[in-house]
């Protein structure tokens, strides 16, 4: 396991919880329900990230090696994924969001979906083991998506301030 690569995925997500939470602290429209919704994201895709990235160093630590370290992280970070995934997407402020929705809000599953897609396929395809030698490869795989769909979710909602009046903008 390389361990130094675990690490700097946990790092490169630390950056993106902490750019959120700058955003959020330095927001005077977090009430915004569009804001809202992307920190929230934003936080639980690096949370993610960080919690995936690290647990294979720590279980590891106790001798956990080959499939069973990989299978036991694996269900882990999926069944956070999946909490997270609905937790998120299942709230009354996303039906919200989603009725109301701006065009950048109805592109942005066309990225998503397909991010997701991989994240929770290379998790599964680590549970079921149909590649147990590529375990972590499928596991590094599914991490790689996580952070792309975090700096993703980011610049999205960095760009998508355009709902702002220019006057606002001016303000801040």
């Amino acid at each position: 396991m390389d361990t130094e690569l675990f690490v700097h995925f946990a790092e490169i997500a630390g950056v993106f919880v902490g750019f959120g939470a700058l955003i959020a602290l330095r927001s005077t429209r977090l009430t915004d329900l569009h804001d809202v919704i992307y920190l929230r994201a934003v936080l639980i895709l690096g949370v993610w990230v960080v919690v995936a990235a690290l647990l294979p160093i720590a279980v590891n630590r106790y001798g956990v090696d080959g499939h069973s370290l990989w299978l036991s992280c694996a269900l882990a970070v999926g069944m956070v994924w999946v909490v997270g995934f609905f937790a998120l997407n299942l709230s009354a402020d996303m039906r919200a969001l989603n009725r109301n929705a701006e065009p950048v809000d109805r592109l942005f599953p066309i990225i998503g979906l397909p991010l997701h897609l991989v994240i929770a396929g290379s998790m599964a395809l680590i549970v079921v083991g149909v590649w147990p030698h590529l375990d972590e490869a499928l596991y590094v795989t599914g991490l790689s998506a996580g952070l792309v769909f975090g700096g993703y979710t980011l610049l999205v909602s960095v760009l998508s301030s355009s709902h702002i009046s220019t006057s606002e903008r001016d303000d801040h």
